[in-house]
């Protein structure tokens, strides 16, 4: 994750912004990426990162990377399915690891000489 607030999200408020601007007659304004920060999990309740230039790190960077994914889900139900399902997994040590099984063999590439 690049920060955050991805680029991509940062742009979109600005493009919708200047929209509204053009359709107004209003001249557009550019934009200026704004970082905000980087968090990556390390572990069980184990993460890094730097968040408005102060660096975080433990359970307290865990914490703060669930909270920011969390934040950025859309929808309550969303939310509370992700958390729901974070919870019974660190309660369980069970792995959140999809794994798609019994492939037609014909979909698959050749093997490799």
């Amino acid at each position: 994750m690049p920060g955050l607030c991805q680029p991509a999200m940062q742009g979109g408020e600005q493009t919708a912004a200047n929209i509204l601007r053009r359709m107004r007659g209003e001249p557009t304004v550019p934009f200026h990426y704004k970082d905000k920060g980087s968090l990556a999990t390390i572990g069980r309740a184990a993460a890094v990162g730097e968040v408005f230039g102060w660096k975080v790190s433990g359970f307290i960077a865990w914490f703060l990377w669930a909270f920011v994914h969390l934040f950025f889900l859309v929808g309550f139900r969303n939310r509370i399915f992700v958390f729901m399902s974070w919870a019974w997994s660190y309660l369980t040590f069970s792995r959140g690891a999809r794994l798609i099984t019994n492939l037609d063999p014909r979909l698959l590439p050749p093997p490799r000489p």
